[in-house]
């Protein structure tokens, strides 16, 4: 009898225990947590929550300075700056390249043209620069040669490399074909620089001055910037045209 007592209180203690096991899974959960998945799963959940917060703080950051506007770029001139001073650089050093920095004739023709001083012998020295390209090793020589040579005139078509930009890396380069015309005018050496046409990328000489360079197709529309492709040609053309004046000034002194 007793034996039977037992065995019936071990069975209503088993019951009451299945009883709480079905009502109050509380066990599982702790199971649960202390488990590797659930740390893992835990570890994501972290994770993508400091991801949130990292990005939340970075756009705070960018729209702080945003608004401040005091966030740094490299300038043109290699220095670094806020983007506010950059741009007023920029724009600054593409004040001698805007309205009036591409001289045309009467007929819409692109022309740069300049007076030397010193008679026959500064002609001399014209004609002698202009050979003087014209036989240089990165003259294109198909093409660059004397078309017409007298005591007063000198016409010559020219073509060479422009360097837009040139470094170990890189080169973006252009050809520019031009005709070279010295002629005297009274006691005065004329040069005219015009014709002009550039070849890029190997498309041929498609790219006239006048539908390339001009204040029309250079210029933005306030004519307060350059283009971003045609500017670039309109800039280091005028460069040309200086640097080559300059060269015979400098050979006349």
């Amino acid at each position: 009898m007793r034996l039977i007592i037992i065995i019936l209180v071990a069975l209503m203690c088993t019951t009451v225990t299945q009883a709480q096991m079905n009502t109050d899974n509380s066990y599982l959960r702790e199971n649960y947590r202390n488990s590797k998945t659930a740390q893992k799963a835990a570890a994501r959940k972290a994770a993508r929550k400091a991801r949130k917060d990292n990005a939340k703080k970075e756009k705070g950051k960018k729209e702080k300075i945003a608004k401040e506007k005091t966030y740094y770029v490299k300038a043109k001139d290699g220095s670094i700056t806020t983007k506010e001073k950059a741009a007023d650089i920029a724009e600054n050093m593409d004040v001698p390249y805007l309205s009036g920095a591409v001289p045309t004739t009467t007929e819409g023709i692109v022309c740069f043209e300049h007076s030397f001083e010193g008679g026959a012998a500064t002609f001399d020295i014209i004609k002698d620069v202009a050979k003087e390209i014209i036989d240089s090793p990165q003259s294109a020589h198909e093409i660059s040669r004397i078309l017409q040579e007298g005591p007063d005139t000198l016409i010559a078509t020219i073509c060479e490399p422009i360097f837009f930009r040139k470094t170990k890396w890189e080169t973006d380069s252009a050809l520019i074909r031009y005709q070279y015309f010295a002629y005297m005018e009274g006691g005065t050496a004329k040069l005219r620089l015009w014709l002009i046409a550039y070849s890029y990328e190997e498309f041929g000489f498609g790219y006239k001055a006048e539908e390339w360079i001009t204040d029309k197709y250079a210029l933005t529309k306030d004519k307060m910037a350059l283009r971003k492709g045609s500017g670039k040609f309109r800039k280091k053309t005028v460069d040309y045209a200086n640097e080559l004046f300059a060269r015979i000034e400098k050979r006349i002194k």
